[in-house]
């Protein structure tokens, strides 16, 4: 039996590195680990006495939240992380007693709990380059902690080609710390167009046709170009669905004159039915070092539902290219001639079955088989061999 962790930013469905953990733990044994053991970023969020350690009741499909005192304690913060870490190592013993154990982390900063768990196989899963903000300007600090978990892990899995090119430049003083590449995907339990959904309630409100944009509504967005359109193309409504991530996002979607609607986030199992219900959806971002480096998932997601697509060029999207209404960056006129093409071919069967075969080989199944098999494949010789192919790789380097 191999046991499977999951450290991951945030245990919502919609994040990537948990949707992947939700699915494995239907054939495999998963903990998904969803708070760091040695720092309470934000106790609001959790009343305390979901902040306290119980007693571990099951090892398949858990969830885990291991804080139990927090270290910001003056003088006596390094003791209670200490504490914390025996804790956590005992009752994580209790919830994966067999080995091996192989640990995947989606964030830099969980470098600290490298080898907490005693893992035979170190896994760092990059869903997103986490050393810059969405804009594309660098995080203080994040570049440092991200080379320190890369110090320690023995591969490393991207979910795009551009991902895997930078992690090949940051770890060129290591050796050759094998890379792999799986990329995003979509829930297609959830994104199922054989569902018929019925119309949410504040999508009536808004006047058709509609363009959806779902997802954080941030600095990544377009919004030069979405301005631009809408003024070309008055007679669409711009949906923005998600929650708000950067400051101003208010006043930009008021920069659309009455044309674009604030819809609060909902959860992800409901953003179907906001898909069927509009007439185009977007991926209309911006392109600096974090969007470059990313592969959105809603545009799996709606072309799995069958519905007309734009975005800008995100490299990773390249993979749809037929499926796609491709648009330029901040050139309106070009997301007003892509409406022009979407409404001439409005009601053609033939473009949904393509949208929905594109999108197939992306689904959550898939992806989980493939992330699955690729790291098996190094348990595949003996323990001591496998970890002594992973220190000759890594002696290469230094």
């Amino acid at each position: 039996m191999v046991n499977w962790a999951f450290f991951v930013r945030g245990l919502e469905p919609s994040f990537v590195g948990n949707a992947l953990a939700i699915r494995m733990a239907e054939t495999q044994r998963v903990v998904a680990i969803g708070q760091n053991v040695s720092l309470i970023r934000s106790p609001s969020q959790l009343p305390f006495h979901k902040r306290v350690s119980q007693p571990p009741t099951t090892s398949i499909g858990a969830y885990y939240r291991p804080i139990h005192f927090p270290v910001r304690v003056p003088i006596a913060g390094t003791a209670c992380e200490r504490l914390n870490i025996s804790l956590f190592r005992r009752e994580m013993g209790q919830l994966l007693p067999d080995r091996p154990n192989i640990v995947c982390y989606d964030s830099p900063k969980q470098h600290s709990l490298i080898g907490v768990l005693r893992e035979d196989l170190t896994v760092y899963y990059v869903t997103d380059d986490l050393t810059v903000t969405v804009q594309g300007t660098p995080i203080q600090g994040e570049w440092e902690m991200e080379q320190r978990l890369l110090n320690r892990v023995h591969l490393i899995v991207c979910i795009n080609g551009s991902l895997a090119e930078k992690m090949r430049e940051r770890t060129v003083h290591l050796g050759q710390i094998p890379i792999h590449v799986v990329p995003n995907f979509y829930d297609e339990r959830v994104f199922d167009p054989k569902i018929t959904h019925p119309e949410p309630q504040p999508l009536r409100r808004v006047p058709r046709p509609r363009i959806l944009v779902a997802g954080h509504i941030s600095e990544r967005i377009d919004w030069e170009g979405i301005i631009t359109a809408s003024r070309l193309k008055p007679e669409w409504s711009w949906v923005f669905l998600g929650r708000v991530a950067d400051p101003g996002m208010e006043e930009r979607v008021g920069w659309l004159e009455g044309r674009g609607t604030l819809m609060a986030g909902v959860p992800f199992t409901e953003v179907p039915a906001w898909i069927q219900h509009s007439d185009v959806c977007a991926v209309p971002y911006r392109l600096n070092p974090f969007t470059l480096a990313s592969d959105p998932l809603k545009a799996p997601e709606y072309l799995a539902m069958g519905a007309a697509t734009l975005s800008t060029r995100i490299p990773a999207l390249a993979r749809f290219e037929e499926a796609v209404y491709w648009v330029g960056e901040g050139n309106g006129e070009s997301y007003a001639r892509a409406l022009d093409r979407v409404a001439q071919q409005s009601g053609n069967n033939r473009l949904g079955m393509l949208r929905r075969r594109a999108a197939a080989p992306d689904s959550l199944a898939a992806r989980a088989d493939q992330f699955r098999t690729i790291i098996l494949e190094y348990l595949k010789p003996p323990l001591s061999e496998q970890k002594e192919f992973f220190r000759a790789h890594r002696s290469a380097g230094g």
